[in-house]
């Protein structure tokens, strides 16, 4: 299976992660691991976008080197349990996302309206600009791998 022929099972185990951790690396070399929920992969196409809300380390990070690795896991309690029960995954349990991130420029509204709505109910309550969060800028990501999470014999099969 090519990397990208099923984007759209990639997005998928994406899209039910609570949240995302994405790797960059420090000056020293080391890894730099920071908590995300802002990220918004593309329909169509390898890409997506965060906004780059409570991010310090990274930011710095990424000025440098601009690679990064997100992981994204389904965390959810009933699909896990599920799983472990009958022994199987029936979709992938999570996906890891490499690729290089692009210039800090601002967002469009589009694409803080995506924001919102890829938040649900919480996006609701939302509030941007004085007073609530500075949602003003985003990143865009251009992946250039996917490989799925193997939870040995669980998985076994899953991907092929």
């Amino acid at each position: 299976m090519e990397p990208f022929d099923h984007w759209n099972i990639w997005k998928d185990v994406a899209s039910q992660s609570f949240g995302f951790s994405f790797a960059s690396v420090n000056p020293d070399g080391t890894p730099h691991v920071t908590p995300i929920g802002s990220l918004i992969l593309s329909k169509d196409e390898p890409k997506g976008l965060y906004f780059q809300i409570f991010t310090s380390q990274m930011t710095r990070n990424l000025e440098r080197n601009n690679r990064v690795c997100i992981l994204a896991i389904n965390s959810s309690k009933w699909f896990l349990l599920r799983s472990f029960l009958s022994r199987k995954f029936k979709t992938p349990p999570g996906v890891r996302l490499s690729g290089t991130v692009g210039e800090k420029r601002i967002a469009t509204e589009d694409e803080i309206q995506s924001l919102k709505e890829s938040l649900g109910l919480l996006g609701r309550f939302f509030k941007t600009g004085p007073g609530g969060l500075n949602i003003k800028y985003v990143r865009e990501i251009l992946f250039a791998s996917v490989k799925p999470v193997y939870v040995g014999k669980l998985t076994k099969g899953l991907f092929e």
